[in-house]
């Protein structure tokens, strides 16, 4: 082939590890590979540098490689010598224009310098970019993101790549190039240096002003630390001062990049007839003489020690990231899998699809029943989303509402025989002094997750037409509502009363009751919810599947049994609210003797205490036994049968409202919300039913070929990586 040197190569990079890059980068997945990048400003001389780093010559005529990225992949093949010309599309390239880019490719097996330029203006043509000529089309652009890629293959050649891209300019030639053109060379240059695996040559010219390159500053910004940057100092054969040259060696000794500076001589105009060896030679031959021989001590002069320094870098920085590639490529393969396993079998046939749905609900009911369980364990998508841990949820939801209900849920506050609080232990041993709240949860902090769930479901709105149970604790005493009752519905009994005043107070005291409940059932309602449209994110991931089947199948089967739920709690409300006062339960006997007895205790105060026991004067134990008038006896009475009752009622209510309306209407019951979606709903469906669900559309099918062919890819990856 023209314009090579076939000598200088073997030891350019350790081929083994450059050889898995160049092979990455044949298979097409999208992964950064160990790269040389050459930037710098229009006119530094980047070109003259890449014909000495990969010995192919560039043709220096106006316009050509400098209006897009050239790859230049070199790679070592045993007996054939090739060079291929093709065009790497931008991704943002619509398919239409993809599919002509890359038809446009050209192999040769003998190239000539002397036919780039044909080549050059059929890629410009095919880019649609001007060619640089002056009957361009003034309406075409002059850059394109699209890349060129150059692939030289022979038994001398080195593994290795070198991307090429355009030189920064500033200044706006009128006619030629503008302000978008500027800023779109600015990205590209940059999207390049900030590729991790890629070294940066940033190339500047000897007599450069390096306060103000623009060059420099990009490649601070893409390489901070300067692991990646080595500075290329160009045409040293231009400078002829010593002043310049003392200044250079101040820069190449010193420590302005981490990994220092390089100063190589460009061929000039008159050297266009050399090849590429006699070229180097009269490098070597510049470096030599006396005025060069201090900065030629520092071994870092010339193309060769440039060379020499890249093959460590690169061979240094293929080691360093291969470990990495491995750690990317598995975690892509391991997502592409799980994609695909989401995605379920190709559903084209009313089997497949009822297979698919069946296998899907079955996972949504093991995860369900976990979620009840409290077995966290059992699957990833519990620490994946958090919201997903129901029964905690829900338990804290009941101690809140219970909670409530004992500090709140009484219309006023009972009453001792003084007509103040009193406080007594229960049988039971539970105190009138109410439990605290549930560190896990409050009223406010509920609330907020409820009003989130609420904002994202307005199928909920009706069920959220009662207050929450945040209502204020009762101030005012019974004892003057229970004188009112009395006297507006005493009957004829001698020292008692009749059945209805105390079902009238009864209701009266538990008036809150209803607006109570009717918060709490709805807030488990908007947890449960919350929950299966979490659930259903997590397992149905074909969002037109998820969709379909909550439309046409989930929404009105859930609103359903929430109606269930809160009629259920209405009937547990009217029994125990309107249906005859009745308890078996010998607590409300046993509270009621203490409550007489607080009462005598409270009166005996006058008790004195001696070392011999109790004393009692007998002329103040006469007042122990107070005589009170018929009424005053009754609304005692009352109101210690009344808080009796209140209690036993109060408990047994708020036990029958979690154990049944939340526990078995809302989550674990037949027909709660949680076990509608279960396989035996898949069996029901009809054929139509299924095509509508889960039939792929044209767009689920391409993602299921896409994911097959890029795990195919990431697999070839992964064999080259490790092999």
């Amino acid at each position: 082939m023209a314009h090579h040197d076939d000598r200088s190569y073997d030891g350019l990079g350790n081929h083994i590890y450059l050889e898995k890059q160049d092979k990455l980068r044949d298979i097409g997945i999208d992964i950064q590979t160990s790269q040389i990048v050459v930037v710098g400003n229009q006119s530094s001389g980047k070109s003259s540098l890449l014909e000495s780093l990969t010995g192919f010559s560039f043709p220096r005529g106006q316009g050509l490689c400098t209006r897009y990225a050239t790859q230049i992949t070199l790679r070592r093949h045993p007996t054939s010598r090739k060079v291929v010309v093709s065009i790497i599309p931008r991704s943002d390239a619509d398919p239409e224009l993809k599919e002509k880019l890359r038809a446009c490719r050209k192999e040769y097996s003998e190239f000539d310098g002397s036919e780039l330029p044909k080549v050059m203006d059929i890629v410009n043509k095919t880019m649609g970019i001007r060619a640089g000529a002056a009957n361009d089309d003034p309406n075409l652009p002059m850059f394109s993101d699209d890349i060129l890629k150059i692939e030289i293959s022979g038994p001398e050649q080195p593994h290795l790549t070198v991307i090429d891209v355009p030189g920064l300019f500033q200044v706006i030639d009128e006619g030629r190039t503008t302000q978008a053109d500027r800023v779109m060379v600015e990205n590209m240059v940059r999207r390049y240096m900030e590729n991790e695996r890629t070294i940066v040559l940033a190339v500047l010219p000897c007599t450069a002003d390096r306060a103000t390159e623009t060059i420099l500053e990009f490649a601070k910004a893409a390489d901070p630390k300067g692991e990646r940057t080595v500075g290329v100092l160009t045409k040293a054969d231009n400078v002829i001062e010593d002043a310049v040259r003392q200044t250079l060696l101040g820069l190449i000794k010193g420590k302005t990049l981490k990994l220092g500076y390089y100063i190589v001589a460009n061929r000039g105009a008159d050297d266009n007839h050399l090849d590429i060896a006699a070229c180097r030679a009269k490098e070597k031959a510049l470096f030599t003489k006396p005025e060069w021989s201090q900065l030629a001590a520092t071994r870092r002069t010339g193309v060769e020690a440039l060379r020499s320094e890249l093959q460590s870098l690169l061979t240094n920085l293929a080691k360093q990231e291969l470990p990495k590639q491995r750690t990317e490529l598995a975690k892509r393969l391991e997502d592409c899998h799980k994609k695909l396993e989401a995605m379920g079998p190709a559903r084209e046939s009313p089997a497949s699809q009822r297979e698919c749905l069946t296998k899907l609900s079955s996972q949504f009911e093991r995860i369900t029943r976990s979620a009840l369980e409290g077995r966290y364990n059992a699957s990833p998508v519990f620490d994946e989303k958090p919201g997903l841990k129901l029964i905690t949820r829900v338990v804290g939801m009941n101690e809140v509402f219970a909670d409530a209900m004992w500090r709140r849920g009484h219309t006023r506050k009972f009453a001792n025989a003084n007509d103040s609080l009193w406080v007594f232990k229960e049988e039971d041993g539970n105190s009138d002094e109410p439990a605290m709240p549930s560190d896990a949860q409050t009223p406010a902090a509920r609330s907020e997750e409820v009003l989130a769930s609420i904002a994202a479901s307005p199928e909920l709105h009706d069920f959220f037409d009662y207050p929450t149970t945040d209502n204020p604790e009762p101030k005012d005493s019974i004892m003057d509502h229970i004188a009112e009752c009395y006297r507006e519905s005493r009957g004829p009994e001698l020292g008692t009363f009749g059945g209805a005043l105390l079902a009238t107070t009864f209701r009266e005291q538990t008036k809150k009751w209803p607006s109570m409940v009717h918060g709490h059932v709805a807030e488990v309602i908007a947890q449960v919810h919350s929950f299966i449209k979490k659930l259903l994110e997590a397992v149905f991931v074909d969002e037109g599947m998820r969709e379909e089947l909550w439309e046409t199948v989930l929404l009105e089967k859930l609103l359903e049994a929430y109606r269930r739920a809160i009629g259920h709690a209405d009937f547990l409300l009217n029994i125990e609210l309107n249906g005859t006062a009745m308890t078996y339960n010998h607590y409300f006997n046993d509270n009621l003797q203490k409550a007489k007895l607080a009462r005598v205790a409270d009166r005996a105060r006058c008790v004195g205490i001696t070392d011999h026991g109790i004393m009692i004067e007998p002329d103040r134990l006469e007042s122990l036994a107070v005589n009170k008038s018929n009424a005053d006896h009754v609304k005692e009475e009352l109101h210690d049968i009344l808080k009796s009752y209140y209690k036993v009622s109060r408990k047994r209510f708020v036990d029958v409202v979690c154990q049944q309306v939340v526990g078995y209407f809302l989550l674990e019951g037949e027909g709660s919300p949680l076990m509608i979606l279960r396989p035996e709903l898949i069996t029901t469906m009809s054929d139509a039913q299924l095509d509508l669900i889960a039939g792929e559309d044209h767009g689920t099918r391409r993602e299921r070929e896409r994911l097959k062919t890029e795990i195919q890819g990431l697999e070839e990856a992964m064999r080259v990586l490790r092999g």
